[in-house]
């Protein structure tokens, strides 16, 4: 993987997809402060995560999924999802970080979830990047109430299937706490990395149960 020579990060050191995926089994991850900001590293003392074997979808989208509203499928749209995650006031998605999920995805690296409502718009997405038995959940975005919820209930039924163990969600909110994300620390994060790697196979496809 070659270095993109136009990305630098704010400290002026050129960002490569390779160096991205070095930062994020160091525990790392990049932010920008805004659309046109340059990168900049985090590595939190604790973070969210959902073990998987304990994920839990509330009865509210139990009765939603049974519905079945949107279409969902997963690296079809990868693309439009980061651009729509990017779309709002305030972001740290800049575009130097956009530019580098978009190879990371071209190596089968980052991946996407994505709703469609019946008229084929894209109407949510959740996308993340593969790091040994963790899958790093970056942002998601809705233009209809449920759709990235649904979309978060396929991206763990899928890593369930694939092998993968944890999904970081990086910072706790009131909906991944429902699903069942806990606080853990940097030191445990370590070990959840430790893991054996599933495969890369990760595929596009539809999900035929939504």
């Amino acid at each position: 993987m070659k270095p993109i020579r136009r990305i630098r990060d704010e400290e002026g050191i050129p960002v490569s997809p390779a160096r991205v995926l070095r930062a994020y089994g160091e525990r790392c991850f990049p932010m920008a402060d805004h659309r046109d900001g340059r990168i900049f590293w985090i590595r939190p003392f604790e973070r969210a995560v959902i073990h998987l074997e304990d994920f839990h979808v509330p009865t509210s989208l139990q009765k939603l999924r049974k519905k079945k509203p949107f279409r969902i499928t997963t690296n079809l749209a990868f693309r439009a999802v980061v651009e729509s995650c990017a779309d709002r006031r305030e972001t740290w998605i800049c575009h130097d970080i956009e530019e580098l999920f978009r190879q990371l995805h071209g190596l089968g690296f980052a991946h996407s979830v994505e709703a469609w409502d019946d008229r084929g718009r894209l109407v949510g997405g959740v996308y993340g990047l593969s790091v040994g038995s963790v899958f790093a959940g970056e942002s998601m975005f809705h233009l209809e109430s449920g759709a990235s919820k649904l979309c978060i209930i396929a991206l763990v039924e899928h890593l369930k299937n694939l092998g993968y163990a944890v999904l970081d969600c990086q910072q706790q909110t009131p909906h991944m706490e429902r699903f069942g994300a806990t606080m853990v620390s940097d030191e445990n994060y370590s070990s959840m990395l430790s893991r054996q790697s599933p495969p890369l196979e990760w595929g596009s496809k539809s999900f035929p149960q939504y």
